[in-house]
């Protein structure tokens, strides 16, 4: 399964302003490849808007569990959305089939 994550955090709660988060940050962020390795979640891609205090993800796991370890892994306090998404070919076979069943006797 797909996730789209939109995590935000306050400007109190950015490392950028406090140098003791901003070392945590980089010593946590350094281990992302091997938690996601151990949780089987698949990073697509893993992007800071840093002005808004924003960071966007694409991630993929077998269940929601994992996802939610693998971004409380991100030392940062911050909220999390969490949007099961879909490529556009699979929600168009779901159309094809609701048409289908729509249109038998």
């Amino acid at each position: 399964m797909l996730f789209h994550v939109t995590m935000t955090h306050t400007p109190d709660n950015c490392p950028a302003y406090n140098r003791e988060q901003m070392l945590n940050f980089i010593a946590g962020a350094d281990k992302l490849d091997d938690i996601a390795r151990e949780l089987n979640v698949t990073v697509h891609f893993l992007l800071w808007a840093a002005p808004d205090h924003v960071a966007y993800a694409l991630l993929e796991a077998e269940s929601l569990g994992p996802i939610g370890r693998y971004v409380n892994a991100i030392p940062i306090r911050q909220e999390f959305r969490v949007t099961p998404v879909e490529h556009l070919q699979d929600v168009m076979l779901t159309a094809r089939a609701i048409v289908a069943r729509a249109n038998q006797p």
